[in-house]
């Protein structure tokens, strides 16, 4: 293989157990784009006993966690065209609710098939996508309970900065949804009040501890929203990448390397070309900026990164043709990736989730 990521289910496990010992609330995985590019399929099937609910981003993923026969609660928790809304109650799905086309088209359905829908009312609290506005709740849940056929199962919010050390931004949010919650509670009973991610159960517990469940997807893998968080409580980080190397020469002083000239070398220097790049989610912002190991010994990377191959200055190292360079491990690989890109853990995951980087489930 010339570049593979293994992936630790006892680590994922032991994760999930210490967020529900945590929070004590239920847990809805959040798995969307394929579980952060490391195989929802694969992951799911061995972790589908400890979880309370999925969350996943559209109907095709909704779908695809039904045909490998997950029969917990999903939660399609992006806002679903009206010409999807048929596939989503015939299969059972749990639709999230916030725009009156999607509403008539529940109520429409709803009565063709003898269903019932459940759904959960989005609530825009200061995310700025997709909820209703603080003014527009009240009366829209009116409008959805004159129909029997619609079941309220919850109502929820998104959180824009709930990493932040400075939690201004989310409190504000926080304390509208609870306003809101606390306007509609003497008038209808919903069982699932949730907007505590993972930033949020680890940066702001008043998040959860008043509400029925937690949304998280990076820390069950391990990583943290922000490096500075895993001061809070220690996840195992259930991710390892690797590669290989499969060219070596020595240059001398003065030699340019890769796209763009952006290194020469200062004195004779060993490079060796590893089999990853940008296309396998090596990001290019990475370039001349970033250390990989080699037998636990930091090599950097020098030169721009191309699509499929890195070059790493190895002098001094008895570095050969095969040997295993380790790209990402348990020392804050991605969070450190993702502050140099000035982007965030999850793109940095999405990336590597690219097919020729193969997946292996460790069990």
């Amino acid at each position: 293989m010339r570049a593979w990521i293994e992936l630790d289910i006892k680590k994922i496990k032991r994760n999930i157990k210490k967020i529900k010992d945590y929070t004590n609330k239920k847990l809805l995985a959040s798995v969307k784009s394929d579980f952060y590019g490391m195989g929802v399929k694969n992951i799911v099937k061995e972790i589908d006993d400890m979880i309370d609910f999925y969350g996943v981003a559209c109907l095709s993923e909704a779908i695809e966690l039904k045909e490998i026969g997950v029969l917990k609660p999903i939660l399609i928790m992006g806002s679903i065209y009206p010409e999807q809304v048929e596939d989503s109650i015939i299969k059972d799905i749990r639709i999230t609710l916030c725009n009156k086309e999607v509403l008539n088209e529940i109520i429409r359905v709803c009565r063709k098939y003898q269903k019932k829908a459940i759904v959960h009312i989005k609530v825009d609290t200061g995310m700025g996508r997709i909820g209703l506005r603080e003014k527009e709740v009240f009366p829209f849940i009116q409008e959805v309970i004159k129909n029997k056929e619609i079941e309220i199962e919850g109502i929820f919010s998104h959180l824009a900065t709930s990493e932040w050390k400075d939690k201004s931004y989310a409190m504000h949010q926080l304390n509208l949804f609870k306003n809101i919650i606390e306007k509609i509670d003497d008038k209808i009973i919903i069982p699932l009040k949730h907007i505590a991610n993972s930033g949020a159960i680890l940066n702001l517990p008043e998040s959860y501890k008043n509400f029925d469940m937690v949304r998280i997807g990076l820390l069950l893998l391990g990583v943290y929203p922000e490096k500075y968080l895993s001061e809070k409580v220690k996840f195992e980080c259930a991710i390892s990448c690797f590669t290989r190397v499969n060219f070596i020469k020595e240059v001398e002083k003065g030699v340019p390397l890769s796209y763009g000239l952006s290194f020469t070398t200062k004195k004779k220097t060993k490079v060796a070309t590893i089999g990853i790049g940008y296309g396998d989610g090596l990001r290019r912002c990475l370039s001349n900026n970033f250390y990989l190991k080699w037998k636990d010994k930091k090599v950097k990377i020098i030169g721009n990164i191309c699509m499929d191959q890195t070059l790493l200055d190895v002098t001094g190292k008895d570095v050969k043709i095969g040997d295993v360079v380790k790209v990402i491990g348990d020392n804050f690989e991605v969070e450190d990736m993702a502050n140099i890109c000035k982007t965030v853990p999850q793109e940095i995951l999405c990336g590597f989730g690219n097919k020729r980087v193969e997946k292996i489930y460790l069990k």
